[in-house]
């Protein structure tokens, strides 16, 4: 089960987006919103307001790489 906090990449099948990662910053319904810290999302950042990658996402096409929980 996706948590607040959990380290998250997308699923192999959304390729080419494989080495993105993001921290889950709350949910939209059956959704989830992830905050996006990646080498890929910080030169956008640059054109941005606010400096920051926001993105709601699928559930199916996310996967959880590391929980807070996991490091206690």
């Amino acid at each position: 089960m996706m948590k607040v906090g959990d380290l998250v990449k997308y699923t192999p099948q959304m390729t080419g987006l494989q080495n993105c990662l993001g921290i889950v910053i709350g949910f939209n319904g059956g959704a989830v919103e992830v905050h996006w810290t990646d080498q890929h999302t910080t030169p956008a950042l640059t054109t941005r307001t606010r400096s920051q990658e926001i993105s709601t996402e699928l559930r199916d096409f996310l996967m959880v790489v590391s929980s807070p929980e996991e490091t206690k």
